[in-house]
């Protein structure tokens, strides 16, 4: 199988994986390189009356989704992303580049944040892409219907996509950069000139996305065994270790500690999350 890029990173309880659902990630394309950070497939078959809650602590980026229903844009996420699974169903979908979307459409990302809505009212979807995607013999298949769709469209972002990239890339791989004014310092832009940027091509506000990739870090962290959550938090950039406890309490409803012997117990007893 083809490595998934960010393994399971951003899935909460990512134990449930592949007693609940199975999850398939995938590099981009050449042909949409420039759009797609990575293409993905979940699906799932649960006994009836059984629902999981499937929890995310999402990159900053839109998604594109073809599920059974149809074909959908879920817009960047402001808080924890939360979806309840029932029965059975695949999702074929791709998540963009952190301004690969705003590549395709005119107008700030912003007004997409915590939204979903039906692709066709963004994009012109083909009448058959949705069935195309759906019948695809594999997920490779379904990439390729994609791909040839997304590659196709027209690139309208007229300037600030590499920049804004470039500036989500920092913040993911240098945990150092935990304030706005130290990446604006990074990437030469002014701190209004930043947040301007972000709100157009990425949807979200800078300090929202420094503190969605702190909180990620914190839950890689929580899976890797006895964890010292006092230097965690000075690594991180928090002022100590209880205001780290507080900031992923608020997201994910638990504490890191407790999170993590929850995960493990998971893990132990055959994948399933409480």
């Amino acid at each position: 199988m083809t490595p998934r890029p960010d393994g399971t990173r951003g899935i909460l309880h990512p134990a449930a994986i592949p007693d609940v659902f199975t999850l398939d990630r995938r590099p981009p394309t050449p042909a949409t390189a420039d759009l797609v950070a990575v293409f993905w497939q979940v699906r799932w078959d649960l006994p009836p009356g059984v629902v999981h809650e499937s929890l995310v602590l999402s990159f900053p980026a839109v998604n594109l989704s073809v599920e059974p229903d149809g074909v959908w844009v879920t817009g960047p996420v402001s808080g924890t992303y939360r979806r309840p699974l029932r029965g059975a169903a695949t999702v074929r979908a791709v998540r963009f580049r952190a301004a690969g979307f705003r590549r395709l459409v005119e107008g700030p990302v912003s007004r997409l944040r915590d939204r979903v809505v039906p692709a066709a009212d963004l994009l012109p979807v083909p009448a058959d892409l949705a069935e195309r995607v759906r019948t695809a013999a594999d997920p490779q298949e379904a990439q390729r219907v994609l791909d040839e769709w997304l590659g196709g469209l027209p690139r309208r972002c007229a300037s600030g996509c590499e920049d804004a990239e470039a500036a989500v890339a920092l913040v993911e791989a240098d945990r150092t950069l935990t304030r706005v004014d130290r990446l604006a310092e990074r990437t030469g832009y002014g701190v209004r000139a930043l947040q301007r940027l972000f709100t157009d091509q990425v949807g979200l506000p800078v300090k929202l996305v420094v503190r969605h990739a702190r909180l990620r870090e914190v839950a890689e962290r929580a899976l890797t065994g006895d964890v010292d959550w006092a230097a965690v938090a000075a690594e991180l950039g928090y002022s100590d270790q209880a205001h780290l406890v507080r900031d992923f309490t608020a997201a994910v409803g638990t504490p890191p500690a407790r999170y993590a012997r929850r995960s493990r117990s998971s893990k132990t007893a055959g994948g399933r999350t409480p």
